[in-house]
C-alpha cells in the first residue's frame, strides 16, 4: 500500500480522548486542511462519491465556511468536515475565529485523522505556512492523526506515489513526510466509478492502519472539549453562550501558537547544545575568535575616542 509506513507513537498521550468501543467501529470524522487552492473540496467529492462540496477553479478561495457531508462505507458512517481558508498567513480576525469555531463543533468531540491536502509537484511555501496554521489551530499533537494526500496522482505517469516521494529533492516535503510518520496517499480527483472506488477503499486502508496503530483514539484538546459541551448546551441563551465560545476559541489558539513556539525555540536550543558537545575542538576555536574579535573592536573604539 502506497505510503503505508509503520510508525511508533506508544498507546494513548496527553490531550487524546478514546471513542467508546460502539461508536469507534462504526463512525469515523474527517478534516480536510491545507492552503486554499489545493483541492480540499475536491478531495471530499471524491471521498464522498458526490458533489457536496462546491469545487472549481478560481484566483480566490471558493470555500467560504466550514462544510460538512457524510456516507456510509462498509457500514461505517463517514463525517467529512471541508474548511475555509484558515491555515493561511493573514491577520487573524473575528471571522477566522469563528470559522475555527465552526471546524471545531462540526467535528467535535474530535477527528480520528486529518487529511492535509497538496498539489502533487507543488508542496510550497504557501504550504508549509499551512502546515504551521494546522498546528496552531489544532495542537502540536495533532500531527499522530495527520495524514498527507496529494491530488493529481494522475500526473505521475508510470511513476509510483512511493518512487516520487523517496526520490523528491523538496527537502521541506522531506521533512513533512517524516513528521507525518510516512502516512501518505494519492488521489485523482477526476476519477469515477471503479477508479473512484479503489482509491477510496486504499485510502481506508491508510487510515484504518494508523486507527489501529492508536488503538481507535480520535484527537481531542481542550477545545474540542468545550466544543462537545457547547453543542450539547444549545438550549440556553444562544447569543451569550457563543460569544463565551469564540471567546475560548480565540484564547485557545493564542495558547496553542505561544507553546508551538516555545517548542520550536527549544529544538532550536538542543540542536545548539548538541552541536557544541559533538564539537568541543570547534566549538572552542569559535569562541576564542569571538572573544578576540570582541577585544580588537573594543581596543579600536577606545583608540578612536582619544
Amino acid at each position: 500500500m502506497e505510503g503505508l509506513l509503520k510508525g511508533t507513537y506508544g498507546t494513548m498521550a496527553e490531550g487524546i480522548a478514546k471513542d467508546n468501543e460502539s461508536e469507534s467501529s462504526s463512525s469515523l470524522r474527517l478534516i480536510l486542511v491545507g492552503r486554499s487552492g489545493c483541492g480540499k473540496s475536491a478531495t471530499g467529492n471524491s471521498i464522498l462519491c458526490q458533489p457536496k462540496f462546491e469545487s472549481r477553479m478560481s484566483a480566490q478561495a471558493v470555500t467560504r465556511k466550514c462544510q460538512k457531508g457524510t456516507v456510509t462505507w462498509n457500514g461505517r458512517n463517514i463525517l467529512v468536515v471541508d474548511t475555509p481558508s484558515i491555515f493561511e498567513a493573514k491577520a487573524q480576525n473575528q471571522e477566522m475565529y469563528k470559522d475555527i469555531g465552526d471546524c471545531y463543533l462540526l467535528s467535535a468531540p474530535g477527528p480520528h485523522v486529518l487529511l492535509l491536502v497538496t498539489q502533487l509537484g507543488r508542496y510550497t511555501d504557501q504550504d508549509m505556512v499551512a502546515m504551521r496554521r494546522v498546528k496552531e489551530v489544532f495542537g502540536a499533537g495533532v500531527m499522530r492523526h495527520v495524514v498527507i494526500l496529494f491530488t493529481h496522482k494522475e500526473d505521475l505517469g508510470h511513476e509510483s506515489l512511493n518512487e516520487y516521494v523517496a526520490n523528491t529533492d523538496n527537502f521541506n516535503l522531506r521533512i513533512l513526510v517524516h513528521e507525518c510518520g510516512g502516512r501518505y496517499y494519492g488521489f485523482n480527483n477526476r476519477a469515477t466509478g471503479e477508479e473512484q472506488r479503489k482509491q477510496l477503499e486504499e485510502l481506508m486502508a491508510v487510515i484504518e492502519s494508523l486507527e489501529r496503530e492508536l488503538q481507535g483514539a480520535f484527537y481531542s484538546n481542550d477545545l474540542f472539549i468545550q466544543a462537545q459541551v457547547h453543542k450539547e448546551n444549545r438550549g440556553g441563551t444562544p447569543g451569550i453562550e457563543h460569544w463565551s465560545y469564540l471567546t475560548q476559541v480565540q484564547a485557545q489558539i493564542e495558547k496553542q501558537k505561544q507553546e508551538l513556539e516555545g517548542n520550536m525555540l527549544s529544538r532550536v536550543l538542543r540542536r545548539v547544545k548538541k552541536w557544541v558537545c559533538s564539537h568541543v575542538g570547534l566549538s572552542a576555536f569559535i569562541a576564542t575568535c569571538i572573544l578576540i574579535s570582541a577585544a580588537v573592536l573594543i581596543n579600536w573604539g577606545m583608540t578612536r575616542s582619544h
